[in-house]
């Protein structure tokens, strides 16, 4: 997912593959595959480079350990950064083993 800013400043993910256009008239619209229509902040380029660093992330598996590398995206396009509005940071992570998975 790429965020994106809306005009009243609310970020929106949206899923990259599902694009189908991007115009740049005044105002940048984002087509989707469905016909919806997203207006938004950001320049048609930008939400390309997003794309581009979305798709640099998913083809590099591995890429987070040992640090950051040169083909990573920027760390403030870093899907990680966008967690669910009613979930704490991390909520989705489960690293280790709880006491009670023993066996």
């Amino acid at each position: 997912m790429i965020p994106v800013t809306r005009p009243d400043g609310s970020t929106l993910l949206i899923n990259p593959d599902r694009i189908e256009t991007i115009e740049d008239t005044p105002d940048c619209i984002i087509t989707m595959a469905d016909g919806k229509k997203l207006l938004v902040r950001e320049s048609s380029a930008e939400v390309a480079s997003r794309f581009t660093a979305y798709q640099k992330a998913i083809r590099m598996p591995n890429s987070r350990f040992g640090g950051r590398r040169v083909g990573d995206p920027p760390a403030e396009m870093d899907p990680a950064r966008y967690t669910h509005p009613g979930r704490g940071q991390g909520a989705n992570l489960r690293i280790g083993r709880r006491e009670d998975d023993e066996a």
